[in-house]
């Protein structure tokens, strides 16, 4: 009975109060870039309109030397890692992110040395890697509790002898973890808790997997084969529906760069983009339907041998830090539109990030508010996604961040309601 007064009656009960759920959200609401600054260690938040130019909003402060970041899924929190000197212990912290991006400190605490990645498995448990050259490196899970404001370790699982990144799966419970010294991925599978049960692992053979990315529809992880084998290589490796991983018959995938390092995926999977460590330059790969990669020849040089910062996909943009000025006189965020055959264009001259060294991104694309089940469409299926988790803190469902799934919430699907 209630529902059906909800249906009926929702939107003039959200035209009420929708300037209340609105602003409660702990959220951005617009698209928006975060970038790591190494050397004057601080977060700079940017927000990017809708023809991708980036406007600079805050730069916060972090703790020395800021190396890795991670968004939490639900957009409300940014964990951040460094790498100093210490060779016991370096520190995370993680930041809330306002609805305007702004950021700001909420917690920092030490973990094992070092934490060269991080990834959000969930919007409460945190993974981050134990990374030490040749010795034993891990995976650990951690529980985050925004409400107290702690952070309690949950799980831990070896990756091997250098794992530096993690990747999850775009749909399932799964995170992916290379290991560059003895030339493997390996792929967990985590559940609600946090706890991590290994599930295989896949030789990459002579090349050694350094940065990875997927494919958004879950059927492709790439890695960047440095100057291994070549410096040449570009890993190409296939998932099956259960998110195991096999060697794709044409992988390693041949780029004309120097040292493929960075790489990432646009958002139609259409273009694979690598970033080269030995010559600066980015190029434009096409992914085929069979999830093979061939270069486009379309390039974008940044400059001097090694500086680039990081490159990530925001929807039909793709965002690069040049971190040194040496060369060229220029360094800080770059936005290049994405154009239908694969060339970049820069939409604006590069940007500022009001540090020193701006080298990680991380990129944030808001979500239909109340599309709980992602098909792009806030319906009747959404409506009972959100009833399921009724009085309980599912992140998901929680769509102002109280801690809570409550009537608020149900206010906010109601407002996106697109039936």
């Amino acid at each position: 009975m209630r529902t059906r007064w909800f249906l009926r009656n929702g939107l003039v009960a959200t035209l009420a109060i929708g300037g209340l759920a609105a602003g409660v959200r702990a959220q951005s609401q617009s698209r928006a870039v975060f970038v790591l600054n190494n050397v004057s260690d601080s977060i700079t938040s940017f927000a990017i309109d809708e023809d991708g130019v980036p406007t600079r909003l805050a730069t916060v402060p972090t703790s020395d030397g800021p190396i890795a970041a991670a968004i939490a899924p639900d957009g409300r929190h940014i964990a951040v890692t460094h790498g100093t000197i210490d060779d016991v212990s370096e520190t995370l912290q993680i930041f809330s992110v306002a609805s305007d991006a702004t950021v700001a400190l909420v917690l920092s605490t030490l973990v094992p040395d070092a934490p060269l990645g991080v990834r959000w498995l969930t919007s409460e448990i945190v993974a981050v890697t134990e990374t030490d050259f040749g010795g034993n490196n891990f995976i650990r899970s951690y529980r985050f509790d925004a409400r107290g404001r702690t952070l309690e370790p949950v799980d831990a699982r070896n990756t091997g002898g250098f794992n530096t990144d993690l990747v999850t799966h775009p749909s399932l419970p799964l995170v992916y973890a290379q290991d560059s010294l003895g030339n493997d991925v390996r792929w967990f599978e985590f559940d609600s808790a946090g706890a991590l049960t290994p599930r295989g692992t896949l030789s990459t053979g002579g090349i050694f997997p350094l940065r990875m990315a997927r494919t958004n529809g879950g059927t492709m992880l790439y890695a960047a084969g440095g100057i291994s084998g070549g410096g040449t290589n570009v890993l190409g490796l296939a998932m099956d529906a259960e998110g195991d991983l096999a060697t794709h018959p044409g992988s390693p995938f041949m780029s004309p760069g120097d040292a493929p390092a960075y790489l990432a995926v646009s958002s139609d999977d259409r273009y694979l983009f690598v970033g080269h460590g030995g010559d600066a330059t980015i190029g434009t790969f096409a992914i085929a339907p069979d999830g093979s990669v061939a270069p486009t020849g379309f390039v974008f040089d940044v400059g001097l041998q090694g500086t680039i910062g990081d490159i990530e996909v925001l929807g039909e943009y793709l965002m690069v830090t040049d971190e040194s000025t040496a060369g060229d006189g220029v360094a800080g965020l770059y936005s290049f539109r994405i154009k239908d055959n694969g060339d970049l264009t820069a939409v604006d001259a590069i940007v500022d990030t009001a540090g020193v060294r701006p080298e990680t991104i991380v990129v944030w694309d808001p979500p239909t508010p109340g599309d709980l089940d992602g098909d792009g469409d806030v319906d009747f299926l959404d409506l009972l996604a959100l009833l399921a988790a009724w009085g309980t803190g599912s992140a998901g469902a929680d769509l102002d961040g109280s801690g809570t799934v409550d009537f608020l919430d149900l206010l906010i699907l109601l407002a996106a309601w697109t039936g």
